[in-house]
């Protein structure tokens, strides 16, 4: 079934406030970067959904520049672009922002739990099954990246997860039956 959704479909005011100016503080942290890189790797990282305009990457670079938490650099010459490093005062504000983050999973699982009311099983389910896809990949990323004992103690949170859902797809499974088969194909 074909989307009807555009290609850009995400508007501006679905992000939280605030997000894009913590986003660009972590982005700065990684490196420089020109704003018009860091409209590519959102659009990269969102998978073509959104893209931030000149209109709001801007604005909000000059005054994270007012702040003092980001440095532009010099123009060598008109043609030459200018590229944004974070600065310590932004470090110790992206360190806070990111502690008042911690409410971010509730507040995610709140939210997903109205939109699964908006949506029949049928839409649901493959949507939710493609997320746990997406969402193992994503894990094994971030807990490999972990530090011992983190990363052990993660390892074995997942573990339990996985097998205690397996087991219940399994009797899921078995209550089911056997599986129906297709008739084959008459060549």
């Amino acid at each position: 079934m074909a989307s009807s959704f555009p290609r850009h479909w995400t508007h501006p005011q679905a992000i939280p406030r605030g997000f894009l100016r913590i986003y660009i503080l972590t982005m700065l942290s990684r490196g420089p970067a020109t704003g018009y890189e860091i409209m590519q790797r959102i659009e990269e990282k969102t998978e073509g959904a959104w893209r931030p305009g000149p209109g709001t990457i801007y604005p909000l670079l000059k005054s994270l520049v007012r702040e003092k938490l980001v440095t532009p650099s010099e123009k060598k010459s008109k043609t030459s672009r200018v590229t944004y490093t974070i600065t310590p005062a932004a470090r110790r504000e992206l360190s806070e922002m990111r502690a008042g983050m911690a409410t971010f999973g509730r507040k995610e699982r709140v939210i997903m739990r109205l939109v699964s009311d908006l949506m029949p099983n049928e839409i649901l389910v493959p949507i939710l099954l493609n997320r746990a896809r997406e969402g193992v990949e994503f894990m094994r990323t971030r807990i490999s990246a972990l530090p011992e004992p983190e990363r052990t103690a993660a390892l074995r949170e997942l573990r339990s997860i996985t097998e205690n859902q397996l087991d219940w797809a399994v009797s899921s499974l078995k209550l089911s039956g056997p599986p129906k088969t297709r008739p084959k194909p008459v060549r």
